[in-house]
């Protein structure tokens, strides 16, 4: 079996860039769910 070690580089990178993209999505939605709960308290 050949790994050719540019392309396991390149795919760590694209597997790095995926998860970051995905948590930094998660984050942004957190926040504007903070933001909108800040704007919009829930009624007592």
């Amino acid at each position: 079996m050949n790994i050719n070690i540019a392309d396991l580089k390149q795919s760590f990178e694209l597997l790095i860039m995926g998860w970051g993209g995905v948590f930094f999505v998660l984050f942004l939605i957190y926040l504007a769910s903070k933001v909108l709960a800040k704007l919009f308290p829930p009624k007592k």
